[in-house]
């Protein structure tokens, strides 16, 4: 699947102000805010929401209300959405989700799709979409 977009051509206003409202719960938790400042984390949820925007303005996904989840695809399968600015880092992307699926097991999306962004150019690209393989171990292509 081909999926190509510029967050140029987003709906600004909806696009910041879904980022800037994750950001703030991101920033009001201590434990997920670590040392950053609210304009780095508004900054980093931009970026990695310029994908879930996308999907939901041009591919029939919609946004998953329930408080850190991302997008739910048109067939109604909640789906984690991660963004990178290379595929040399893809790899560490996977670990992480595997290690936050092992944490959260029925909380965490049993679909991943991971983009490629630019963050000097905003264009972006999905790289794969993954989905968690039942032996608990790894996210595997489908």
């Amino acid at each position: 699947m081909v999926m190509r977009f510029n967050a140029k051509d987003l709906n600004t206003d909806y696009w910041v102000s879904r980022a800037k409202a994750e950001a703030t719960l991101i920033y009001n938790n201590p434990r997920t805010r670590k040392d950053r400042t609210l304009h780095d984390i508004i900054e980093t949820t931009l970026y990695g929401h310029a994908a879930e925007v996308y999907l939901i303005e041009n591919e029939n996904f919609t946004d998953d209300l329930r408080d850190f989840h991302d997008i739910t695809d048109p067939q109604g399968v909640p789906t984690e959405i991660k963004v990178t600015g290379n595929k040399h880092y893809v790899e560490y992307v996977l670990k992480r989700a595997n290690e936050a699926k092992r944490r959260r097991l029925n909380q965490y999306a049993n679909k991943l799709m991971v983009f490629i962004g630019n963050k000097v150019t905003c264009d972006y690209h999905l790289h794969n979409i993954y989905h968690w393989n039942e032996k608990l171990h790894f996210f595997t292509q489908k």
